[in-house]
Formats: C-alpha cells, sequence, structure tokens
C-alpha cells in the first residue's frame, strides 16, 4: 500500500503528510472513511398502503478517522500535531493514490493520544466533513464563447486592413459526469463587450435555467462588465463584477493556474439577486449528460461565456 500519501493541511497552511512506508514524521496506521458514502433515506407510510412511499434521500456528512504513529521528537511532533489539527478549525485532506488526486474539506472533531510510552506512540485523528464529497483539485473550465487573437509577430498591415482576432462561439456544450453524484454546483461567468439584455444559461436534461434580468426588472451588462452565477449549495448568488480588468481577475489564480472565482467575487463582486428570474433556478451538474446552453434577450453575440466546475466523487 505504499502508492498511498494522505496529505492534510489546516486553513493556516501547516501542512503534514503521512505514508504507509516511512514515518514523515508520522507512519499511518490507519484509515477510515474514505470509502464509499451514506445517505439518509427519507419514507413514509400509508395504513391502507403496503411497504412506504420514497421521499427523497440525502447524503450524510463523512467520518475520517486517521491513525498514525511517531517515534521519536515525541514533544515536537505533537505540537506540530496539535497546529495541523486544530479544534473548531477547518482543513483540506488530499488523498493521493496512482498520482491520481483527490481532496476534501473537513472540521477538526478531535485528535486523541493513544499510548504515552515506548518508542512507538500513537494518535487517532477523527475529521467531520460536512460536505461528504471528494473533488478534483482544481476546477475545469469550459468556455462556450470568447474571442480568439489572430495577432501575431511579426506583423504586417495590408491596404484592405487587418483581422485582429475573431469570435468562437457554441450556444451548446455538453459535460459528461461520470462520477455518480449528483447537484454539482457551476460557476459562469458572462462577460459583455456590448450591450447585453438579460444573459441566461440553460440546462436541457433538467428543463432549469439561471436568469439575470427579466420582464419587468431587465439587467443591462455594459462593455466590460461580468456578470457570475455561483450555484455551489451554500454560495448560490449572482454577482456583479463593473470596473474590473481581466488583468486584475488574472492575478487572483489558484496553485493550479486556475482562476479562483471565490476570491474574486470577494474581492470584486456585487451581489445582484434582485435581479434574478424567479421563474428560475440554480442549475447545477447531474450524474450523466449535462448540455448547457446560453442566450440573452439582446446582445447574445456580445457575450464571451465560460463555466467553471469541479467534479465530485462518492468515494476514493
Amino acid at each position: 500500500m505504499s502508492d498511498i500519501k494522505v496529505v492534510c493541511t489546516s486553513d493556516k497552511n501547516v501542512s503534514l503528510t503521512f505514508t504507509w512506508d516511512d514515518f514523515t514524521p508520522f507512519h499511518l496506521v490507519d484509515i477510515e472513511g474514505i470509502y464509499g458514502i451514506e445517505s439518509n433515506v427519507v419514507t413514509s407510510e400509508n395504513t391502507t398502503t403496503d411497504g412506504s412511499t420514497y421521499q427523497g434521500a440525502t447524503a450524510k456528512e463523512r467520518n475520517i478517522v486517521i491513525t498514525v504513529e511517531m517515534d521519536s521528537n515525541y514533544k515536537e511532533n505533537r505540537n506540530l500535531l496539535y497546529r495541523t489539527f486544530p479544534i473548531k478549525r477547518t482543513g483540506t485532506m488530499q488523498y493521493i493514490e496512482d498520482g491520481e488526486a483527490k481532496a476534501i474539506e473537513y472540521e477538526v472533531e478531535s485528535v486523541i493520544q493513544g499510548a504515552t510510552t515506548g518508542v512507538v506512540r500513537d494518535y487517532t485523528i477523527s475529521l467531520k466533513c460536512t460536505d461528504p464529497y471528494f473533488k478534483d483539485l482544481a476546477d475545469i473550465e469550459v468556455v462556450m464563447a470568447s474571442w480568439v487573437s489572430d495577432f501575431y509577430f511579426p506583423a504586417c498591415f495590408p491596404e484592405e486592413g487587418r483581422i485582429f482576432g475573431h469570435r468562437e462561439a457554441d450556444l451548446v456544450k455538453e459535460i459528461e459526469n461520470e462520477s455518480g453524484a449528483d447537484n454539482i454546483g457551476i460557476v459562469v461567468i458572462f462577460r459583455a463587450d456590448g450591450a447585453v439584455k438579460n444573459p441566461a444559461i440553460y440546462h436541457t436534461e433538467s428543463g432549469e435555467f439561471t436568469k439575470v434580468g427579466y420582464s419587468d426588472n431587465d439587467f443591462i451588462m455594459s462593455s466590460g462588465q461580468y456578470v457570475i452565477i455561483n450555484t455551489y449549495t451554500g454560495k448560490k448568488n449572482a454577482y456583479l463584477l463593473d470596473g474590473v480588468t481581466q488583468a486584475e481577475i488574472e492575478n487572483h489564480k489558484d496553485n493550479y493556474g486556475v482562476i479562483d472565482w471565490d476570491t474574486v467575487i470577494e474581492k470584486y463582486g456585487t451581489v445582484i439577486n434582485e435581479y434574478l428570474d424567479e421563474d428560475g433556478e440554480f442549475i447545477q451538474l447531474q450524474d450523466g449528460t449535462n448540455t448547457l446552453t446560453y442566450t440573452a434577450d439582446e446582445g447574445t453575440n456580445y457575450l464571451s461565456v465560460s463555466v467553471y466546475y469541479r467534479i465530485s466523487y462518492l468515494g476514493v
């Protein structure tokens, strides 16, 4: 099992790596709660009907329990363990197997000491994951419409003029979700290169849509403005970015070179939920094929559109 590595990082960026085959400085003895998933199934009974009626189900929180050992520098390593797993705080666990990594966020429940004497001493760490799904480490970007540069060096300027760029647009994009998980949030980025009225994105399979602006409450985007729709559970909002340059946005990238839209929203965003069409929903990806389309009441050709998502997994 030497191909498995567990990396836990606190919200203060204190990190520990656990492996099966070495003390680094802790040796991984056991890890529970990472495989599979459980759900709460709600049913109702009727006195005149056999069996029960299915009402719905929700995934249970995940409890990950890690058992580790140390064989030297006991006081120093204890303090490192407490700094990495402070109670009432959060962190992120990466599970890496055969070079493939998935991550999950957690709240620290407990750090319990086992043996207090002897060369090898053990600790048990309990982590609660209120969002029970493992996820990829970085977002995937799907570009639906954008401007592509045609300008390059060495440059020449013929009499008939030169095309500096062209627009590429796919009104329909399919996203395949083969993880088995439903209700995966997305971040939709609308950027206007001219006047745009009431932009919207649609999920074909469900028939649901999210639209900013509607009859009697129109929303007009001006050139250079961004509308961001976040459909992640707990983060469902629509935002406006006004007066923010692409260069400023590009300054906020994660360790994998992908724009950190949470940071961008926090720094520059203004909530515009009052413009959301009440007939719409915050669309999310479901298990299987997800067909997304976009439109606007006016100015669709002035839209640049990207969708960011991160697939959720039922286990590792």
